[in-house]
């Protein structure tokens, strides 16, 4: 199996497991679309749970590539490249079964791939955010690290408490970005979020 025809799989049943939830999805169902065997679906991704982490990190990869192309565009400071990110997050979000999460969450081992990219992620941010305080869009006085724990529980109380089946992924982002990420922000850097929010989220 050639590169292009494997990324078609991954891409396709990605968007199947966020559609209709992983549970949902049949290895029958995805080999018929790529119209092979479901033995050769098994022998290139091994089972459901292997093909599910190999999504995964297809649409991580995919995700890095775009923002590394925005942040290539021009001359964009943290917080943009901050806000662009999250706004890639909620066009997934919008087009995600609200029990998606709940699901990917029944896998062991797909769970430790997540927290294994929660991690560098978490670095990453910490680092952005204190980019941010040289660019004088963050506030000098926040701890960082322990704002992303704060923040990174309070995402996990969310799916725990199902409150992304309660409301829509606008009002859970916009909240986020009112709320936290406005609230560690100097005034340039809240009047940047805020005509952000605008312009391009709609808010």
């Amino acid at each position: 199996m050639d590169k292009e025809q494997k990324e078609g799989i991954l891409d396709w049943a990605l968007h199947r497991f966020r559609e209709k939830g992983v549970r949902s999805v049949t290895m029958d169902e995805i080999a018929a679309h790529a119209g092979i065997s479901k033995r050769t679906l098994y022998e290139q991704f091994g089972d459901k749970e292997q093909l599910l982490i190999e999504c995964l990190k297809y649409h991580w990869a995919q995700e890095r590539q775009i923002l590394a192309d925005y942040a290539e565009e021009g001359n964009h400071n943290v917080l943009e490249l901050i806000l662009f990110s999250f706004n890639q997050k909620l066009a997934v979000c919008r087009d995600t079964y609200p029990g998606f999460t709940r699901d990917v969450m029944r896998y062991r081992r797909v769970m430790e791939q997540v927290r294994m990219y929660d991690k560098n992620s978490s670095r990453e941010f910490i680092a952005a955010l204190k980019l941010g305080v040289e660019q004088g869009l963050m506030r000098g006085d926040i701890r960082f690290e322990l704002f992303e724990e704060f923040l990174t529980a309070q995402m996990r109380l969310l799916y725990e408490e199902g409150v992304w089946r309660k409301y829509t992924p606008q009002e859970v982002f916009r909240m986020i970005l009112l709320v936290w990420l406005r609230g560690i922000s100097t005034e340039e850097g809240g009047r940047l979020i805020d005509a952000y929010m605008k312009n391009e989220m709609g808010f």
